[in-house]
C-alpha cells in the first residue's frame, strides 16, 4: 500500500509557553494557555502532537529518547513551599483533578496507586524544586532538589501523543506569585511498518486501556 506519511528516523517536537500566575483566596486560576482549577493548588499545560497520518498508514512509531529543554529560571515569591514540576508524554488523556490526588498521595500515573497504566506512558519526568535564599530578591528562585525519570518508551500507533505539564504547589496561599520558563518537548522516534498482527494487537491493547 502507499503511503503518505515520511518513514524513518524523525524529531517531534511541542513547545510549551512560559506562565507567570497569581494564587487566588481558593487556588490558582487559569493564565494563558495553562489551565487551573481556581480551588487548588496545581497548573496545567496541555496540547498533543497529531500522529495520526503515520497510524492512518499503517505505521507505529518507536520512541528512541527524549529530552525537555527549560532554559530558564523557577520563581515563587513564597520560599516556603515546594514547586513540583511534572512533565509527561503519553497516549491517553489525564485528568487534572486525578493528577492532583496522585502527586498528594506521593504517585505519579503509570506508577501503582494510579488508574493510568505504564505503557500508555511513553515518557515522565518528575521533579522537586526547592526556594534558595542565595537567590532571593522581589521572588525566590527555585532548585531541583530531587528528579527521576518515568514511563515505558512503549512503541504507539496511537492518534496523539498528549504533552502535560504539571506544576504543584502545596501550601500555598493567596497573593503567592508563580513564574515559569518557556520549554520545549523532542521526542526523537523511528517511524516504521511492523508485522501485520503486532501493529493489530498493538491497537487491540491501546484500545481496550483506553475504555
Amino acid at each position: 500500500m502507499a503511503r503518505g506519511a515520511l518513514e524513518g528516523e524523525r524529531t517531534l517536537s511541542m513547545m510549551v509557553p512560559a506562565m507567570s500566575a497569581t494564587r487566588g483566596a481558593s487556588g490558582w486560576a487559569s493564565s494563558g494557555d495553562w489551565g487551573g482549577t481556581g480551588s487548588s493548588d496545581i497548573m496545567q499545560f496541555h496540547d498533543f502532537i497529531d500522529t495520526s497520518g503515520y497510524t492512518a498508514d499503517d505505521l507505529t512509531l518507536f520512541p528512541l529518547g527524549v529530552t525537555l529543554q527549560d532554559p530558564g529560571r523557577y520563581i515563587c515569591t513564597n520560599a516556603n513551599v515546594p514547586l513540583q514540576v511534572l512533565d509527561i508524554i503519553t497516549t491517553e488523556v489525564l485528568s487534572m483533578g486525578d493528577v492532583l490526588a496522585w502527586l498528594a498521595a506521593n504517585a505519579v500515573p503509570g506508577m501503582l496507586g494510579t488508574t493510568h497504566d505504564w505503557t500508555q506512558v511513553i515518557w515522565g519526568q518528575y521533579r522537586t524544586l526547592l526556594g534558595q535564599a542565595t537567590f532571593q530578591a522581589n521572588a525566590t528562585e527555585f532548585l531541583a532538589a530531587s528528579q527521576g525519570l518515568f514511563g515505558s518508551g512503549q512503541p504507539s500507533t496511537a492518534d496523539k501523543l498528549h504533552i502535560y505539564r504539571y506544576v504543584y504547589i502545596p501550601g500555598s496561599v493567596e497573593g503567592d506569585t508563580i513564574a515559569i520558563p518557556a520549554s520545549r518537548f523532542v521526542l526523537n522516534a523511528v517511524i516504521a511498518p511492523e508485522d501485520e498482527k503486532a501493529f493489530l494487537m498493538r491497537q487491540k491493547r491501546s484500545y481496550e486501556l483506553a475504555t
